[in-house]
């Protein structure tokens, strides 16, 4: 995975040079793939947070629902080494997001005859809002899965509460949380795209509007 963001973020900072050497001041793919890259750290950063708390709150969610018993060995497992495969599958698990998540935000912003396009401090002003919705959903969810209400999904998860398997209530918070994250994900695109749309459209209507020069 490390690889794979290196190789890509090395390939769009040397699209963006070049387009710097060719164009100049004139010159806007390097924003474009600096925004791109900011999405992406954004949701590694986020991604590793949420996973560094999740396994302090459910080590079993990782190493069972993750599958690392071949990776940690037999239960149960070194809490340290758990953390440490946690932090990959953060990274891991959300890069991709801050990707789609930046590209879908840069096509809101695409240039289009009537609608002035959002500065980019502003387009990086919606970022909090991005983790804010996202965090606000596996906060749900958490709470979901921890009363439960979340063993519909799953035909295995009834048992695990039935036996008493893996400590199921936090079992489940974890999953709650994970499995919001994913939802806010979705909502937190959707909503700041329709929020971008929305300050072009005024801002054209602003553009637009005539100047009243009978007033003094």
């Amino acid at each position: 995975m490390w690889i794979r963001i290196i190789i890509g973020t090395t390939i769009l900072a040397l699209l963006a040079i070049q387009d710097l050497l060719k164009n100049g001041q004139q010159a806007t793919r390097w924003r474009e793939y600096a925004y791109l890259i900011l999405c992406v750290a954004v949701a590694i950063a986020y991604g590793i947070a949420n996973d560094q708390i999740t396994a302090r709150i459910s080590w079993e969610y990782f190493y069972y629902g993750k599958n690392l018993a071949p990776i940690l060995g037999p239960p149960p497992p070194y809490l340290l080494a758990v953390y440490i495969q946690a932090l990959r599958i953060g990274a891991s698990a959300t890069w991709w997001f801050g990707l789609v998540a930046g590209a879908a935000i840069l096509i809101a912003n695409n240039p289009q005859a009537g609608l002035p396009r959002l500065s980019y401090p502003s387009l990086c002003g919606r970022l909090p809002s991005l983790v804010s919705i996202v965090a606000l959903f596996a906060v749900v969810g958490g709470i979901a899965g921890y009363f439960y209400l979340l063993i519909w999904i799953d035909a295995d998860f009834p048992d695990l509460i039935k036996y008493d398997l893996w400590r199921p209530r936090r079992f489940m918070t974890v999953y709650g949380i994970h499995l919001g994250g994913y939802v806010g994900g979705v909502v937190a695109v959707s909503y700041n795209v329709w929020k971008i749309r929305r300050s072009r459209r005024k801002a054209a209507i602003i553009l637009t509007e005539p100047i009243d020069t009978t007033s003094s």
